[in-house]
């Protein structure tokens, strides 16, 4: 039986070799276990799990005692279970519109201008699911949903009356444009990379 949104009552944790783990998969969390993913070169990749499973899970004794490979698999159920989100057909090219850390400024604007909430207050509380959501109902008129649409826009076919149109275009696409960051090949640096690109083709 699917559950929805509305009506499934989602726990704080997840159940692994029958223990419960009691896991905090804020917006704020998977953001920076996602940086850490990214960005943190220096950290082995046993470093990063543990990082990440210390970030999401409120006791961390019990993770102490489970192996290399029993430690991945716990995170991955997390991600299954609390970070994941429903993937739908990609429309149209691929091409990236948001950078949750890029953009965080636009972001926490946005969500203030529209719904009165500070995501700062919000660290630690709002999960990641509840702030994709929020993120996705964002009017057109929001500074990151504006931001977004420049990014994807499409230059028209240049006339002779439209090349002023076609540079101001340009302009704003390269002033707001992302910066060019690499991604890993590991699966789990895959698995959070992916998070922002899952939010946009929902």
């Amino acid at each position: 039986m699917n559950m929805g949104f509305l009506t499934d009552y989602v726990q704080p944790c997840v159940r692994y070799q029958g223990r419960v783990y009691y896991v905090t998969p804020s917006y704020d969390a998977v953001l920076n276990i996602q940086r850490m993913f990214r960005e943190e070169e220096q950290l082995s990749q046993r470093e990063k799990i543990d990082m990440a499973l210390a970030i999401l899970i409120d006791n961390n004794k019990a993770v102490s005692k489970l192996t290399g490979s029993e430690r991945i698999q716990l995170l991955e159920l997390i991600y299954q279970e609390h970070i994941s989100l429903k993937e739908r057909p990609r429309v149209g090219k691929s091409r990236k519109l948001v950078d949750f850390e890029e953009d965080g400024e636009l972001i926490y604007a946005s969500f203030l201008q529209d719904y009165g909430m500070d995501l700062i207050e919000l660290q630690g509380k709002l999960s990641w699911k509840k702030f994709i959501a929020l993120f996705e109902g964002l009017r057109e008129k929001t500074k990151i949903k504006e931001v977004m649409r420049i990014r994807g826009m499409e230059l028209p076919m240049p006339t002779k009356y439209n090349q002023k149109e076609i540079q101001q275009i340009q302009e704003l696409k390269m002033y707001y444009a992302l910066p060019v960051k690499g991604e890993g090949g590991n699966a789990l640096d895959l698995l959070f990379s992916t998070l922002e690109q899952m939010a946009e083709k929902r």
